[in-house]
């Protein structure tokens, strides 16, 4: 299904967002404590080699229930932030320098409404040039993985990162570039390399094998054949572990069936991931492009589960022509999406360098309940000259999440807060992430 969108008046909703108004927020109750506590963040970045280390080009601004700035505060040498609050339910915004691949060096603004003052916060922050990678050992090379007769090759995947893949005969194939990289301190990770396609009596085959990355790999392991709903949609499955995905295949729609590698060495350990999506509207224009489309994640034990996938087949009820939901004076509502607790906005700015008034990366991600007001106002506080009411808002995309687990914003900001779902495949086994579900709204304008 598809809908025509009013690019200017998408232009004018996004223009209108980033100036003027005040606005106010959702009553969320927050108890002032006996005493004060210590609310600790700890800020990091992560290098090739998946290793942490501290970062600390971030600032941390503490505000209150209505954005408005109550103190602000710089990292120690570790990264790490220790500020006393009075209240047990806090608002901050992270302000942090931000550059992705060789792009130039911008910023990045992050904010969170009514986090648990107790709960310690954790911050990955992605820039490229100051990722300490002198510990890290990394190898490139082609490695061939050799397997049983495949007459039609239809897939071919990693764990590992790979350029292409080449195939030499119906019984090896080549996968290029593979990348693998290590903590020297570390052994060599285990990754797996799969194939799919049709053997020669046209049955559909998935093999696969385990290596370091470093050399050729024997595809001894067999997938099975597993029976799903007649009706499935368009669908991604994996596992992860070990905090690595393996194994990944793309089902077709109505496919009825899947492959599914359920006995290798490391199935005791494995979760079974499934994601599904059902896109509303992918619509491009020469004024820029608009996505709508509902998702379904699941994280299981039971690979039967974890393929249940049934992203919402109806769109989000809300005003995608106009975005009534998000008014000129910050104030916004999706509470007609039910049981989606959390909205998460991101605004990407067409900003400026003030030393050279040349453009800059510059972008802003608030986390926030389903309804409230948001912080972008009056512009990042003590970062006006950046994104300041006059600076124009290029991109406004919005997901609606809804973790079937709990129904509790409060559970939903911790989750977030803590840095999980940057690293969502340590923690496969949370609760809180074992089933969600999203709506994805997308505009952007050229």
């Amino acid at each position: 299904m598809s809908k025509k969108f009013s690019f200017s008046v998408l232009a004018s909703s996004i223009l209108l967002m980033s100036c003027g108004g005040g606005g106010g927020s959702k009553d969320i109750e927050n108890k002032p404590l006996p005493v004060p506590v210590t609310f600790n963040l700890q800020a990091k970045v992560i290098n090739d080699c998946g290793s942490e280390s501290p970062f600390t080009n971030v600032e941390l601004i503490l505000q209150d229930e209505n954005w408005q700035v109550i103190s602000r505060h710089d990292p120690d040498a570790q990264g790490a932030f220790a500020v006393d609050v009075i209240n047990q339910r806090i608002n901050y915004t992270l302000v942090a320098n931000y550059q992705q691949g060789d792009d130039d060096e911008g910023i990045e603004a992050v904010s969170f409404h009514q986090v648990d003052a107790d709960v310690a916060a954790t911050y990955y922050a992605t820039h490229a040039g100051q990722t300490t990678n002198e510990n890290c050992q990394c190898n490139s090379q082609d490695l061939t993985l050799n397997h049983p007769r495949i007459d039609a090759l239809t897939q071919a995947n990693s764990s590992a990162e790979f350029a292409d893949i080449e195939v030499i005969s119906g019984t090896s194939t080549i996968f290029k570039d593979v990348k693998v990289c290590r903590d020297s301190s570390q052994p060599w990770a285990t990754h797996s390399f799969t194939v799919q396609g049709s053997d020669n009596n046209g049955n559909l085959v998935a093999l696969g094998g385990f290596g370091t990355g470093l050399e050729d790999v024997n595809a001894f392991e067999s997938a099975a054949m597993i029976q799903i709903s007649s009706s499935n949609p368009e669908l991604y499955t994996d596992q992860v572990f070990n905090g690595v995905r393996h194994f990944a295949i793309t089902v077709e729609e109505d496919a009825g069936e899947v492959l599914i590698f359920d006995n290798h060495e490391y199935s005791a350990e494995s979760v079974y991931s499934g994601n599904a999506q059902i896109v509303f509207d992918d619509t491009s224009s020469i004024f820029g492009n608009v996505s709508v489309y509902s998702e379904h994640s699941i994280y299981s034990d039971n690979y039967n589960d974890a393929l249940d996938l049934k992203p919402s087949k109806s769109e989000p009820d809300i005003d995608l022509d106009r975005l009534t939901e998000i008014q000129d004076d910050g104030l916004y509502d999706y509470g007609s999406v039910n049981n989606h607790e959390m909205a998460v906005f991101t605004f990407v700015y067409r900003a400026k360098d003030p030393q050279t008034e040349l453009d800059m990366p510059a972008r802003w991600k608030i986390y926030a309940p389903i309804a409230g007001a948001l912080p972008i106002i009056d512009g990042l506080p003590g970062y006006q000259d950046i994104i300041g009411t006059d600076t124009s808002i290029k991109g406004t995309f919005v997901d609606l999440i809804r973790s079937y687990d709990s129904g509790d914003y409060d559970d939903y900001v911790d989750y977030y807060a803590t840095g999980k779902d940057a690293l969502e495949e340590q923690h496969v086994n949370d609760s809180f992430a074992s089933e969600r579900h999203f709506y994805h709204i997308g505009i952007e304008l050229k």
